[in-house]
This record gives structure tokens, C-alpha cells and sequence, in this order.
């Protein structure tokens, strides 16, 4: 297989004597190469070095318009260092001073004439076999280190990517520890209540004016004990995949209004201004009613705790097979970086933000969970301190 190669290697001859050009020529072809060509003119060497682009090149040394170290002194110009190419100088000039100066700009072997030419078959098998050797070595290491450009990409994406796996961990464990907090919080905040206030109405030195002033504080606690309880009840089963889907026909526009009278006096006391308005007269939906009430809540909810001041706007329209319900608010809205996660899990604009608004943090996930669970989806938009839209699609 080595030999075949080294037959077909390009040799170049550069003899300003045409008799030792044919003897030459004669000898290449008696040795099975294919491919050879022959100059008189050491002019020509650089033009056929760079079209003919040969793997060996046979010099001679004294010749018209440029000698043979003229000839190599520029070629070594144009070869990079770093690149093995063989030059066998054919030369009559037999002296050691010749020789040494031959060999030291570039020659790679040497040999006088009248020569042996069994001897100048074997330098030129040689000089082409060591060049055949280093352009394997060449394309060897080039080889390797493409596979360890390869590899070092790979261990450095793979750095990256655990870099990221360990900041997702770590941001994950403080959002888990955070929001633990949090439910501690939503917990004991209205049992303490529940507690307290039970306490102050058994008291039998209360008339029944006070009794009825405090009742309602505890039954404002007890709700909201209760409302938690249910949120991690509703994530639980969510992640579980454990949550059920009992479908059947609901009345719209019963489901909605239920919804805005449980917010309407909580609205007016923040005189913030809660409209429906409905876009559709297809009121009928085929879906599981106590999910949908519950994405429509979590929304409307999200949008009343956030709202201090303007409208909030709860339409409920139909796009294609859809229904669409959107609830706009002019609350305090959320930053760019925040609205794809808003969703997730655990995940809240700012850690802080539940010890400014109360609640679990989750109605938003749960949402999101529930509207997948019917086949629908839950978009956002929203600008800083401009308001969000809240848009709920559900199948019909």
C-alpha cells in the first residue's frame, strides 16, 4: 500500500542538461512512478512549485540564471519551516565545502555525478518514504489535536453545564427554602389568629357587640388557613400527577360573576375599580368547573393583591375553539426577566415579596397546572409598574 503511494508521488527535475534529464526520466519510469516532469530552466521551479506542486524535486547545482542555492535559497522562503519537503542534489561539484553548503540550505541528500543510479533510486525511495513517514505524523497530530480541540469543547460545555446545574440546585434550594418560610408563615399567621381570637370569644365578659365584632377576624383567619391548605393540597397533587379532571357542562357566566362578588368588597376597599365585561354570548362550557374556578381565582387574586390603585378588567371572550377569559390590572406588574418563570414552581419576582402581599406564592403555578390539565395555556404580558394581562385559553 506504501509503495503504491510513494509511485504516485510528483517529482520534479531541474537539470539544464537535457541527456542527464532523459536518463533521469528513464530511471523514474523503469521504477514504476507515474508522475514526473523536467525543467532546463531553474526559472520555471517556482512557477511548477506552485502549480504542479511537486513532492521531490532532483537539483543540480551550476545552471544558467540561477545556481541550485539560488534556487533553494528562495524556496525556502515560500516552504514553512515546520514542513519536510526533500531536495536530492545531482551535481558535479564533488568537493566537501559543496557539499556541506548544500546540505545546510536546504538540501536534503546529495549525490555526485557520474552517479550510481541503483544509489539514486534508493535516495529518491527514501527521501519520499521520510516524506510520506512525516505527512502521516503531520496528519496524525493534526488529527489529535482536532479531537482535542474536540474534547476540550466538550469538558468545557459539560463545565458550563454543571455550572449551571449547580446554580439551578443552589438558587432551587434557597426558592425551596424561602418558600417553606413562607408556608410557615401562611400557617401560623392565621392559626395564631384563629387561636387568639377564638380565645377572646369564649370569654364570658364579652357582650354580644364585641362577640360580633371579633367573629368576623376569625373567620377571616380561618379562611385563610384554609385557602393555604388547599394551594398545597392543589401544587401536591400537580406534581404528583394525581390530579383528577371531572369534566361537564358549565354555566359561564354564573362561574365568573361568583368569582368577581368574592372580590368585589376587597376591590372597594382599595378603590380599585373590578369590571366584567363579556365578549361572547357562547356561555357554555364543556370542562371541569372546579378547575377553571380555580385558574380564574388564582388570576383574578393575583391581580387584586398587586392592584393599589386604578382597574381591573376581567374579559371574557372566544378565539376559534377557545374560551378566552383576560384579566387586565394597572398593578405593579413584572420585570422582563421574571415573566417566563413566573409560572414555575417555588418561583416568585422577589423573595420578599410574599411579606409584602400575602400569600403562598403558588397560585400562579397552580393555574398554569390546572389550564394544561384541560388543554389550555395561561400567556402573560406585563410592563413594570404598568400592569400585566393575564390571558386564559380553555377549550370549549
Amino acid at each position: 500500500m506504501t509503495e503504491e503511494v510513494l509511485k504516485k508521488a510528483k517529482i520534479l527535475i531541474v537539470e539544464d542538461q537535457q541527456p542527464n534529464i532523459d536518463v533521469l526520466e528513464d530511471l523514474l519510469r523503469m521504477k514504476g512512478y507515474q508522475d514526473f516532469k523536467a525543467t532546463a530552466d531553474p526559472r520555471e521551479v517556482f512557477r511548477l512549485f506552485a502549480t504542479y506542486e511537486p513532492d521531490l524535486i532532483l537539483l543540480d547545482l551550476s545552471m544558467p540564471y540561477l545556481s541550485g542555492f539560488e534556487v533553494m535559497e528562495q524556496l525556502r522562503r515560500i516552504i514553512p519551516d515546520d514542513t519536510y519537503f526533500p531536495i536530492l542534489i545531482l551535481t558535479a561539484d564533488a568537493t566537501k565545502e559543496t557539499k556541506e553548503r548544500a546540505l545546510s540550505e536546504g538540501a536534503s541528500d546529495f549525490l555526485t555525478k557520474p552517479f550510481d543510479l541503483t544509489e539514486v533510486a534508493l535516495r529518491i525511495q527514501n527521501l519520499l518514504y521520510t516524506s510520506f513517514l512525516h505527512k502521516q505524523l503531520v496528519d496524525q497530530n493534526k488529527l489529535l489535536e482536532k479531537k482535542v480541540q474536540e474534547r476540550t469543547k466538550e469538558l468545557e460545555e459539560r463545565n458550563r453545564e454543571l455550572i449551571k446545574a449547580k446554580e439551578r440546585v443552589e438558587a432551587s434550594d434557597q426558592l425551596k427554602t424561602n418558600f417553606i418560610n413562607n408556608i410557615s408563615h401562611e400557617l401560623r399567621t392565621p392559626l395564631n389568629g384563629i387561636l387568639g381570637y377564638g380565645q377572646i370569644l369564649v370569654d364570658s365578659d364579652l357582650t354580644l357587640e364585641e362577640k360580633t365584632f371579633y367573629a368576623p377576624m376569625l373567620k377571616e383567619s380561618s379562611y385563610r388557613l384554609m385557602n393555604t391548605m388547599t394551594n398545597i393540597m392543589d401544587i401536591s397533587m400537580l406534581t404528583s400527577g394525581n390530579q383528577k379532571v371531572r369534566k361537564r357542562e358549565v354555566d359561564l357566566n354564573r362561574l365568573v360573576q361568583d368569582i368577581v362578588e368574592d372580590f368585589q368588597a376587597n376591590c372597594s376597599a382599595k378603590n380599585v375599580e373590578l369590571n366584567t365585561t363579556f365578549l361572547t354570548d357562547e356561555l357554555g362550557i364543556h370542562t371541569d368547573p372546579e378547575l377553571l374556578r380555580k385558574i380564574i381565582r388564582h388570576v383574578v387574586d393575583n391581580a387584586v393583591k398587586f392592584t393599589s390603585q386604578g382597574t381591573i378588567d376581567i374579559i371574557v371572550g372566544k378565539d376559534g375553539e377557545n374560551l378566552v377569559i383576560e384579566v387586565k390590572d394597572t398593578g405593579v406588574g413584572i420585570e422582563e426577566k421574571w415573566q417566563k418563570r413566573i409560572f414555575e414552581n417555588f418561583m416568585q419576582e422577589s423573595t420578599t415579596i410574599t411579606r409584602i402581599f400575602e400569600g403562598t406564592g403558588l397560585g400562579l403555578s397552580i393555574s398554569k397546572g390546572f389550564a394544561e390539565l384541560l388543554g389550555g395555556k395561561i400567556t402573560l404580558k406585563s410592563e413594570k409598574d404598568k400592569g400585566s394581562i393575564f390571558t386564559v385559553f380553555i377549550p370549549f
